[in-house]
């Protein structure tokens, strides 16, 4: 076949293909932020909260907690104490956390929740992730965020998973892999740039180069792929000698720094987002002792690759946020089987410049131990209002989109 008759062949085809998607759409116009950026890590299955910031402060709860918890609790003296608070202690495993925890780099909030919190973990994800309690089956909040401010502006919003999260999913499209470096077109062994070279032929001087819209999307859709290209995650060499896990969640950070990065060249992504699983222990929670065991393992996991993000991308750090939420905290007793059940408030973390270093819900504002579940005191919904306020400066109407039906209540814990 000629050049003239693929031209022929291939221009229905692909106008008929390239019915042109939201994220193709758009211009170059810098978003409402001024450069910055929003991590999100989700701690699948219910972090357990209470042996993660253990309540020191307070002798009779801290005696409460360990009563409730007879092989489970952390002592006080294996804790990591900080200077940002002396209420509460921080599990071991935090250790590679510690610098940015004293340096006021990381707000916590503890006892995280929303009215009438729900155990499923179905159920408490998709509320947490819809930022509406009354909505399980709506887009995710921070898609509507994307949707609510420059629509048009393609790739704002990155997920790195094998599935799509529903807090990234909605009108707002938004790409989902392990590694966009391996994105190709999806064409015959005989090369990208061949074919890539074929449709810019094709969308400039074929039967439909008079079409603006299939001119933009041809663009669009090859810059992907050339701005992409660069961004193959097994040749990606980290910077400063920064070190991620060795784990699937490592390998992601890696990717996420990788592609927040404006360098090797300028991508603009403004937001992405990574799980980590495997929090729901029912049974085995630790090892031989407290400090060891599956949940030790994940914090230190999740603390060597948050420090291992903020050392990688060097001084555009300054330009990023790091969420890290969990869709409820974990019974105040253990169980028979070393572990713990589906608990009450949760425990969420800001990372980055912008955070003022605050630790939240200690001292008299603790809501106590009596009970089962350690109730809530902040509305998860006023943390994500204060990120897309302070942080990504979104306006009152794209505020409202995203978070409806919510009235916040400051928490300062960003500047």
């Amino acid at each position: 076949m000629n050049r003239r008759q693929f031209l022929q062949r291939g221009a229905a085809a692909f106008s008929a293909a390239m019915a042109t998607p939201l994220w193709l759409r758009g211009n170059d116009q810098a978003g409402p932020n001024h450069g910055r950026k929003l991590l999100v890590i989700f701690q699948r299955g219910g972090n357990d909260a209470v042996n993660t910031l253990v309540p020191v402060g307070n002798r009779a709860e801290y005696e409460r907690y360990r009563a409730g918890r007879p092989n489970l609790h952390l002592p006080q003296q294996d804790l990591l104490s900080l200077q940002t608070t002396d209420y509460f202690g921080f599990h071991p495993s935090l250790a590679p956390m510690a610098d940015l925890i004293n340096n006021g780099r990381v707000s916590c909030i503890q006892a995280v929740g929303y009215p009438n919190m729900n155990t499923s973990h179905f159920v408490s994800q998709a509320y947490w992730e819809t930022g509406d309690p009354a909505n399980r089956h709506g887009a995710g909040w921070l898609n509507r965020y994307l949707h609510t401010t420059y629509p048009g502006q393609p790739l704002r919003a990155l997920m790195i998973d094998k599935t799509m999260a529903q807090m990234m999913s909605g009108t707002y499209t938004v790409p989902v892999s392990e590694n966009f470096g391996a994105f190709a077109m999806p064409v015959p062994q005989n090369g990208n740039a061949y074919f890539g070279e074929l449709m810019r032929d094709l969308a400039q001087s074929g039967p439909y180069g008079e079409d603006k819209a299939l001119r933009d999307t041809t663009h669009r859709l090859l810059t992907m792929f050339d701005n992409f290209a660069d961004r193959d995650l097994g040749d990606y060499q980290p910077a400063a000698g920064a070190t991620y896990p060795n784990s699937d969640f490592g390998q992601r950070l890696k990717h996420a720094a990788q592609m927040l990065k404006d360098e090797p060249s300028k991508l603009n992504v403004e937001a992405v987002m990574v799980n980590q699983s495997n929090y729901d222990h029912h049974s085995g929670q630790i090892g031989d002792n407290v400090r060891e065991g599956a949940h030790a393992d994940l914090l230190y996991e999740l603390a060597q690759g948050i420090q291992a993000v903020t050392t990688d991308m060097g001084t555009a750090a300054d330009r990023l946020l790091i969420l890290v939420v969990s869709e409820f905290g974990r019974t105040l007793r253990e169980n028979g089987s070393r572990g713990t059940d589906h608990g009450g408030g949760a425990l969420s973390m800001l990372i980055g410049a912008g955070a003022t270093g605050a630790v939240l819900n200690g001292g008299d504002d603790w809501p106590g131990m009596t009970d089962h579940k350690l109730p809530w005191v902040t509305d998860y919904r006023d943390i994500y209002w204060e990120i897309l306020e302070r942080w990504l400066g979104a306006n009152p109407a794209a505020l409202r989109a995203a978070l409806p039906n919510f009235s916040p209540t400051p928490l300062n814990v960003l500047a």
